[in-house]
């Protein structure tokens, strides 16, 4: 084993802008473990579980916007990894995954710790390299350091991802007592330069001139990092050429002027009535998914022209199956293009649908007696500006998409959206908050996704500056919401997996503050208690989900009679 080697890996990543490495315990990677931990100018974070391990390094790399590197031992710790890989490559989050790995003559040999580790990640990270088993020989060190230099560079190019580095280790593992240590600073680095993509002359002429045949355009906007400078220009072209902008909660356009908050209820009222004057002809879309399942089927149904503006695709995304250009230009920039007024009654026709479900949706909720739906537009509303509000999947993100944050222009929104599993949401809310210290976090979560990632606690690193809301129903509610197994007889056991935990012993195993609220009165007298409460906090919401079932029927029933 030649350590300075894994020194200099260590020192490249720092050298390409790595600050932090999460690191989960083992024996196999220790040299990583060792030539990361002593770097001074790389953070550490040991974390044991691989799954929370990985998620809490997305939610980093998501907050900083930069790579995070992740570093585990071989065998099934490096699979633990693999629900995080894939939320970061439909998110487009960086991430550098290093696992240890047995010498391949000992692969399939009944060895301890030993599973097929080379291309582990399929088609779920950008890259995966194999590094030389044997590192003596000059030019097997000369292979290595270019391929972490080229794993680094992928990370952070063109579509942002994760990349593989999979590094088979001989014993033994541990340096000598008194072994020197250094990190070469002149370790071989390669950094790519790229310049901007822009239009022709000849493809923006196309572009205007086929702008002109339509009176009717829509925006979409999907979840992504926006730039500040394109939302502020994005907002001033719409208000000036009278474009509504779809912006469902994970967009983060709820600050925009011209944005249509309530997409799924809106959706959910236009596909029963079939309003024609409420659908485009041409839909713009940036960034990538939306929730709203309404709005999708809307848009599918009635839209046979949409162009999607993304500087950079791994793939050609068509989920309103109506795509005819994919326009790859910064967002900002083609907003220069924009140059065709839509229709103001069209504007108009949406502002009024949106103002009327407003409307409607506040009127509702005040009327409702002790749920999770109205308790949870209360909490929401009461969250602070500039605070940063993290949504599990799936139920949470659907109410909070049904609630809306209008008018509420500094609250960021983050979600795992990129495949939408409940696994990670807490350690990825964990992550930010490590990261974002100065800055508050809110996570509204669901009973399930809640004690699945109960892990993402279990680590010594302090996030004062998170408060958890748990709705706790007993089970997977979203199953009693949706058409298909709520009217089976396997429910409750099979879908909903109904249980009876609560989280105060956790929160005690932890060293977090727990609030409980069951019904309206103890609500009342907790909530304000929670939410100015200086430390870590987690406020659990006990409602029946027979109740919550009918009060959420119940208003969407409002949109359809």
């Amino acid at each position: 084993m030649e350590q300075q080697i894994i020194n200099n890996i260590a020192e490249i990543c720092h050298q390409h802008g790595i600050e932090k490495a999460i690191i989960s315990p083992g024996s196999r990677n220790a040299p990583l473990t060792l030539a990361f931990a002593r770097h001074p100018k790389i953070q550490c974070y040991s974390v044991s579980d691989e799954r929370s391990a990985a998620f809490i390094g997305m939610g980093m790399a998501q907050a900083d916007r930069k790579t995070v590197a992740l570093i585990c031992t071989s065998g099934s710790a490096a699979l633990n990894y693999a629900p995080a890989i894939a939320e970061a490559y439909f998110q487009e989050i960086p991430l550098l995954i290093i696992t240890a790995d047995r010498p391949p003559e000992w692969i399939d040999q009944w060895d301890g710790q030993t599973i097929r580790q080379e291309n582990i990640y399929g088609k779920h990270v950008k890259k995966s390299f194999n590094l030389p088993v044997d590192l003596t020989h000059k030019d097997a060190q000369h292979q290595t350091y270019r391929f972490v230099n080229e794993a680094l560079i992928e990370s952070s190019s063109n579509v942002y991802g994760p990349v593989h580095i999979n590094i088979p280790f001989r014993e033994p593992f541990y340096p000598e007592k008194d072994t020197p240590w250094k990190y070469d600073n002149e370790v071989p680095l390669i950094k790519k330069f790229s310049g901007t993509k822009s239009l022709l002359a000849s493809e923006i002429k196309s572009i205007q001139d086929e702008l002109k045949q339509y009176s009717k355009i829509a925006i979409v906007l999907g979840q992504e990092q926006y730039e500040n400078e394109f939302l502020i220009e994005l907002d001033h072209i719409t208000q000036k050429l009278n474009i509504p902008i779809y912006a469902d909660i994970i967009s983060n356009g709820h600050r925009l002027k011209n944005a249509i908050h309530f997409t799924d209820t809106i959706g959910l009222r236009i596909l029963k009535e079939g309003n024609h004057d409420l659908i485009p002809e041409l839909v713009i879309s940036f960034g990538k998914s939306i929730i709203s399942k309404n709005l999708k089927l809307f848009l599918r149904k009635n839209v046979n022209t949409q162009w999607h503006i993304k500087e950079h695709n791994a793939f050609i995304a068509d989920p309103f199956q109506a795509i005819t250009k994919q326009i790859e230009i910064n967002p900002q920039y083609f907003l220069a293009v924009l140059n065709k007024e839509s229709s103001q009654q069209f504007l108009k026709d949406w502002k009024d649908q949106n103002d009327q479900v407003s409307t409607i949706t506040n009127k509702f909720l005040a009327t409702q007696k002790f749920n999770e739906f109205s308790i949870l537009a209360e909490l929401i509303d009461k969250i602070p500006d500039k605070s940063n509000l993290h949504l599990a999947n799936s139920l949470s993100v659907r109410y909070a998409n049904f609630i809306g944050l209008k008018n509420r222009t500094a609250i960021k929104v983050w979600a795992n959206r990129g495949t939408s599993g409940i696994d990670g949401s807490t350690s990825s809310a964990v992550g930010h908050a490590i990261s974002k210290e100065k800055e508050a976090h809110y996570l509204i979560t669901g009973d399930v996704a809640f004690f699945y990632d109960r892990n993402a606690f279990w680590h010594k690193y302090p996030y004062p500056n998170l408060k958890i809301i748990l709705l706790n129903n007993q089970g997977g509610s979203i199953f009693r919401m949706i058409k298909g197994p709520k009217e089976q007889v396997e429910l409750e056991e099979f879908f909903e997996t109904e249980q009876r935990l609560n989280a105060k012993s956790l929160c005690s195993e932890f060293g977090i503050a727990h609030f409980s609220a069951h019904h309206e009165e103890s609500f009342e007298t907790i909530k304000e208690k929670f939410m100015s409460y200086p430390h870590a906090a987690i406020l659990e919401i006990k409602t029946e989900s027979k109740t919550n079932q009918k009060i959420f029927e119940d208003f969407k029933n409002q949109f359809l009679s």
